[in-house]
């Protein structure tokens, strides 16, 4: 009886442990609790909140043996880390120490992956790098975001292993997409669309690609072959209502440029009527007024203030072509006059990093140089010491020796 009483409570608590995982992270209830107040309160950096939830989130984790929650913790930190630099930057980008938080971002990358790699759960190894990547970017540290995604690819390529790969060769494109590089667009999103087609990975396969795929129809000129093709091939793979919204939006420009009124005015009104249009498709509203305005055959200054507010390379080298193809060469040129323009601020931006960058090393390796040399200088002075020393007390001996000869 004994026996079987124990073998029900047994069966009970390991119903019990079950039931205790009901969240998405499949993680104990417990820590999960603690997970998303600190999540809440992530970028509150007015109180102790987040810290708090932090310690309790561990101290459970830790309780309850939960390795995966562990290793989320320690993700947790990295983000918040991310996020409260962002943050001080933003009060004050000049006084703002990026070599610091640099080495703050690097050292908890390290102990999160050293985590993540330790308990199995490399999703979070994975992000880790994703957090950091992220923190190069949103600080305006493309070169070092290129530097660190460079040595990714290194260690994902010497490892044979194709999810990183992947994930860093989307992270690369992202980085030269923002600089206007079409040609290194191109080239990364093609290796990470290969990997996409061919793999055997299911984690890379449940991915949606539409993003990516319309990415790399925009580095070919507007509605080519190729361009057309890999629209069709981002609507093949959306797996989301965002998804449908983007490639919608592409197929509405499409439309516009073949003539085909009735199915531009649907696709259009479909992207207006979708509430996150705005945030999805930036300055994709006035996109569509700069195609209603020439389809229309109104002046160019009649609708300046849209085409002034033209963001991606992109919207802009659509329209002139779709004003080129419509006869309407002033309009054409004014457009493409503003794509030049921002192609002059992307280099002016990226080489004004380089310069930082390269002005940051030097002062490095000159502080390392000085320190060295000090510490040289310090050697020498302790070791002439020492042979002083060595003189004195050599010397010191020798005169009592002799004396000590004399009394005998």
């Amino acid at each position: 009886m004994k026996r079987l009483a124990a073998i029900i409570a047994t069966v009970f608590l390991a119903s019990v442990s079950v039931w205790a995982q009901h969240n998405s992270y499949a993680i104990d209830d417990e820590c999960h609790s603690w997970f998303m107040k600190a999540e809440q309160s992530m970028d509150d950096f007015e109180s102790d909140e987040f810290d708090t939830a932090q310690q309790m989130f561990l101290e459970t984790s830790l309780r309850k043996k939960d390795t995966k929650a562990q290793a989320i913790y320690y993700v947790e930190q990295l983000k918040r880390t991310s996020h409260l630099a962002q943050h001080v930057r933003s009060q004050d980008p000049i006084a703002w120490d990026s070599q610091a938080w640099n080495a703050r971002i690097e050292q908890e990358k390290e102990t999160a992956q050293r985590i993540a790699r330790s308990t199995g759960y490399m999703q979070y190894y994975y992000y880790a790098s994703e957090l950091c990547q992220t923190y190069y970017y949103n600080t305006t540290q493309d070169v070092l975001a290129s530097e660190m995604l460079m040595d990714m690819m290194e260690e994902a390529r010497a490892t044979d292993d194709e999810y990183a790969l992947w994930k860093t060769l989307i992270y690369l494109e992202r980085l030269y997409l923002r600089a206007g590089d079409r040609l290194h667009t191109q080239r990364y999103l093609l290796q990470a669309v290969k990997i996409f087609e061919t793999t055997a990975d299911q984690t890379i396969r449940r991915q949606g690609m539409t993003v990516q795929f319309c990415e790399l129809a925009d580095t070919y000129p507007p509605a080519s072959d190729s361009a057309r093709l890999f629209y069709r091939k981002a609507e093949a793979t959306s797996r989301t209502k965002l998804d449908t919204l983007r490639f919608t939006y592409y197929k509405a420009l499409l439309a516009a440029a073949d003539g085909k009124m009735d199915e531009y005015r649907k696709h259009r009104d479909f992207c207006l009527s979708f509430a996150p249009f705005p945030s999805q498709i930036r300055s994709g509203r006035q996109c569509f007024d700069c195609v209603d305005n020439i389809l229309a055959g109104k002046p160019a200054k009649s609708y300046a203030g849209s085409i002034n507010a033209l963001y991606s390379l992109q919207q802009m080298e659509f329209t002139s072509y779709l004003a080129a193809m419509h006869g309407q060469w002033e309009t054409a040129a004014a457009i493409r006059h503003r794509l030049v323009e921002r192609q002059y601020l992307n280099i002016f931006y990226l080489n004004g990093q380089r310069l930082d960058y390269m002005t940051a090393q030097y002062e490095n390796n000159r502080l390392s140089a000085d320190l060295e040399q000090a510490a040289q200088k310090v050697k020498r002075t302790t070791i002439l010491a020492i042979v002083l020393v060595v003189l004195m007390l050599s010397g010191a001996l020798v005169y009592v020796l002799l004396q000590r000869r004399k009394k005998k």
